[in-house]
């Protein structure tokens, strides 16, 4: 195919003219049109007046600007007034509810049902109006002590805390209590508690009329409608053998409460979002860093008693935390075309304690990986609180531009139960998303023998995070000192300052004297005694002159009997005159991991113990993992405690055959029950049964589990020649054949119901042989709405899925005897209608029914009775 020349290639001299006659044509026709403009103009625009045009535009852009700024002023001031009104609404409502009775408590549940006092919403909670009345009448007396409280305690932390701020100066200038006491809406005493104490918790709540007026930085201001609410625990220990009877008073609160209140004078203008919320975290750190726990109020009762104990008792463990992961959190940063994610990371509180994970930039499934360890002073009611938040940039360094993301509790006594925790939660307050938590108890030991195993744990742990994990907790019981400086005149306001590592703490300051009473006590972790020391320095207050100091290496304290050193004096270094002391109480505890499981009565049993005890119901709750290869494994065997089994269970014709009780070791490797770990019990035996014919029981397991559903076809009751049904009934697949599932299930603190899947044992394969896809759905019946459905997790081709999830509903207490807990089993196989069969069984549980001793149990999966839509 030939091309045809371009004009250039047939006469390359006329190229450049032909360009040239382009543009003058191109030239003349924009003249012509600038012609064709001037002309309009000069005919039309004589008498136009530029002046006036630019006159007129710029008040036109003045006008404008003006209107924005005062329409942005006047919705700041709107959102004030609203955001300030929805403030006085709980303020009102908070007080209302502290001071209800049983006339206005109606109108009141009808408002919100979520935050009735705790002696309505759980049983064990008592009203105490008598001790109400007696603070009534005590209260006009209190403002002294109040004063003193203020002004010697709280008064130095509220100016330390306002330094940071660059706020100086911080005092009371006026404190007025009012008329109004503080409340006790419930009480509750634990009976189950040690001989030598009385626990006892009360909801506080303290909606009153005080008025208190400080200065900060020559700025006068006030705080009025103060407003605390919390859950408050009282410990009476030790009771001794003279009046009063009990020698002293532990105060403080088991979690932050909940502080709000109002500002008043030139405070008035930082009370708004913000600057209000730097504040009020000001003032609940206070009160965090004065009474809950760790940190505790004591008081003194009996002069002959164990100070070091009442005002620094030994913690009950050490939680260790592992923040893994999230999934499907919510998008707060919305990008182009709403494709936005998150800036996610998470804060942990334990009481007090407080830890941050990293942020992880633009994704709504972060990776932590995060470990925290936190000193866990009590077990019952305190729990771990998980918020997980969007981070927005902020020029005040506050939390007020940052996005909330869900919030997600971990009570420390199933934590502490357990032995060791590791789950997805749900997030609450979200609309999607969970966190992947592992949380282990640790124990305390006197034993220097555990350290070995725990450095063990602490370096393959460190293998995967850079968090630093510790192996020991130090004690360290400031007692006193004498003659820090007496050749001088200067008598120094001496201090304790202590240092662990990179870990500081210090005692009040004492003024004015050379032989100073502390009688402070501070807990460390420590990361490995072996290589660390304790650093101690006495330090003056006005000169900041070290009057002495004390450097102990902690390996020394490994030598010691029960790890402890009690009521020793150590020299000082450095001090004037060579006669200095500090008179110390150092006890240093070993962590070591323990796993437990519930024994049946709420205490811990280790696992891996030689023997199991069956005569607590602790095995019932869970059977053991099968070790057949096998896609169907074989049927663990249940334990039964002895007192539920007759001496003579299944009567025999032929009185030489009668069975009777024989205490039998049986290898749990032999029943499938996992290898070396070899229960005892006392079981009756047949003499002519064998290993494969197991005893003929039934087991409290089995009644419980039968009983909780009541669409269970139940067979008929055992009789002596009914052996078929009796191995039935001790199958593991359940009495139906459909496997079995394991769930915890209880009503919480918080007016909430808790249910944890475990795992699943026996679902049947398909009818093709091929495994299941399954998960596990929940409805909190009658509801049947998209709000009431809770899912697991797909586990992919398995006859016995592990879960681990947990989720919440809330619900009041009074409504749990009205409401089923349906549990469906769902196989997956297959895509959407083209699925076999989606649902394999169900279990309904009665809410009105549950047990708060026996939280986890096994169930037998019954086969489902309705189909809805999946």
């Amino acid at each position: 195919m030939e091309m045809t020349p371009t004009i250039m290639e047939q006469n390359p001299s006329t190229a450049p003219e032909a360009w040239q006659h382009r543009l003058a044509r191109v030239v003349s026709t924009l003249q012509v049109q600038v012609d064709d403009v001037i002309r309009w103009t000069n005919i039309h625009m004589v008498d136009f007046n530029f002046y006036l045009f630019f006159k007129y535009m710029l008040a036109s852009l003045v006008l404008y600007w003006t209107a924005c700024v005062g329409f942005g002023w006047v919705t700041m001031v709107a959102m004030w007034c609203v955001l300030a009104d929805g403030r006085r609404k709980r303020l009102n409502y908070r007080l209302e509810l502290a001071y209800a009775d049983t006339n206005t408590l109606k109108d009141l549940w009808l408002r919100a049902e979520r935050q009735m006092p705790a002696w309505v919403t759980f049983p064990d909670m008592e009203r105490v109006e008598w001790l109400n009345k007696i603070i009534r009448q005590l209260w006009p007396y209190a403002g002294h002590y109040v004063q003193d409280l203020c002004k010697f305690s709280i008064e130095p932390s509220m100016r330390t805390a306002l330094e940071e701020y660059k706020l100086y100066a911080f005092k009371f200038e006026k404190i007025i209590l009012g008329d109004t006491p503080p409340r006790f809406s419930g009480v509750k005493v634990y009976d189950d508690t040690s001989r030598h104490e009385i626990i006892m918790d009360m909801d506080f709540a303290y909606a009153g009329d005080c008025k208190f007026e400080v200065s900060v930085s020559k700025f006068k201001m006030g705080i009025k409608d103060l407003q605390i609410t919390g859950r408050m625990r009282v410990v009476m220990k030790p009771l001794v053998r003279q009046i009063p009877l009990v020698g002293g008073l532990q105060v403080f609160f088991l979690n932050n409460p909940d502080v709000d209140f109002n500002l008043i004078g030139l405070a008035d203008v930082f009370d708004m979002p913000g600057l209000s919320d730097i504040l009020r975290s000001i003032v609940i750190e206070q009160i965090a860093h004065m009474m809950v726990l760790p940190n505790r109020y004591p008081i003194q009762l009996v002069e002959d008693i164990n100070t070091a104990e009442l005002k620094c008792p030994t913690p009950a463990g050490v939680l260790r935390i592992n923040v893994i992961e999230a999934h499907n959190l919510m998008k707060k940063d919305i990008g182009i075309m709403g494709m936005g994610k998150s800036d996610p990371y998470c804060i942990l509180r334990l009481g007090a304690q407080k830890f941050q994970t990293k942020t992880i930039n633009n994704t709504i499934n972060p990776k932590w990986d995060f470990f925290c360890e936190a000193l866990a002073n009590v077990i019952r009611r305190q729990h771990v609180t998980i918020e997980c938040w969007d981070y927005d940039y902020s020029p005040l360094k506050s939390y007020e531009n940052d996005d909330f993301l869900g919030r997600a509790n971990l009570d420390v006594h199933d934590i502490w139960k357990s032995g060791e925790v590791d789950m997805w939660v749900p997030l609450s307050d979200a609309t999607s998303g969970r966190l992947h938590i592992r949380a282990a108890w640790l124990d305390l030991h006197d034993s220097s023998a555990s350290l070995e195993l725990q450095l063990e744990e602490i370096r393959a742990l460190q293998a995967t995070t850079k968090n630093p994990l510790h192996s020991a907790v130090l004690l360290v019981w400031v007692d006193s000192a004498k003659k820090l400086n007496p050749s001088h005149k200067n008598i120094p306001d001496p201090f304790v300052r202590l240092h662990v590592g990179n870990l500081q703490q210090e005692t009040t300051v004492r003024q004015r004297t050379n032989d100073p009473v502390f009688e402070e006590g501070f807990t460390f972790l420590v990361r490995n005694p072996r290589t660390q020391e304790l650093k101690i320095e006495v330090i003056d207050h006005k000169t900041s002159q070290v009057q002495g100091k004390i450097e102990l290496d902690l390996n020394v304290l490994l030598k010691e009997r029960n790890l402890d050193v009690k009521n020793e004096e150590y020299p000082l270094s450095g001090a004037s005159g060579g006669l200095a002391a500090l008179k110390l109480n150092i006890t240093l505890r070993i962590l070591k991991t323990a796993l437990k499981k519930d024994d049946g009565d709420g205490g811990p049993k280790e696992k891996g113990e030689a023997e199991i005890d069956s005569s607590t119901p602790a095995a019932i709750s869970e059977p053991p993992p099968s070790t057949f290869p096998s896609a169907v494994p074989e049927p663990p065997l249940a334990s039964v405690p002895p007192t539920e089994i007759p001496s003579n269970p299944v009567p025999a014709a032929d009185p030489e055959k009668k069975s009777a009780p024989i205490k039998e070791e049986v290898s749990l490797a032999e029943k499938s029950e996992g290898p070396g770990v070899v229960a005892v019990a006392d079981v009756p035996v047949k003499p002519e049964s064998t290993v494969n014919e197991p005893a003929v029981v039934e087991s409290i397991e089995e009644v419980m589990s039968s009983a909780a559903s009541p669409l269970m076809q139940m067979g008929p009751s055992a009789t002596p020649g009914d052996d078929t049904d009796l191995r039935q009934r001790t199958n593991a697949a359940g009495i139906h054949g459909l496997g079995r599932i394991e769930l915890t299930v209880k009503f919480g603190p918080r007016s909430n119901l808790v249910i944890v899947i475990h795992q699943i044992t026996n679902l049947p394969v398909e009818d093709d042989g091929e495994l299941p896809d399954p998960y596990v759905k929940l409805y909190l019946l009658p509801d049947r709405s998209k709000d009431s459905k809770r899912k697991t997790d797909v586990i992919k081709d398995s006859c016995n899925p592990k879960y681990d999830e947990r989720f919440e509903y809330s619900i009041p207490s009074n409504e749990l005897t009205r409401r089923t807990l349906e549990v469906n089993v769902v196989n997956k196989k297959g895509l959407l209608f083209l699925q076999r069969s989606p649902k394999m069984g169900q279990v309904h549980l009665d809410c009105g029914l549950l047990d708060s001793n026996k939280v986890t149990q096994w169930y037998d999966i019954a086969p489902a009775m309705d189909e809805d839509d999946e």
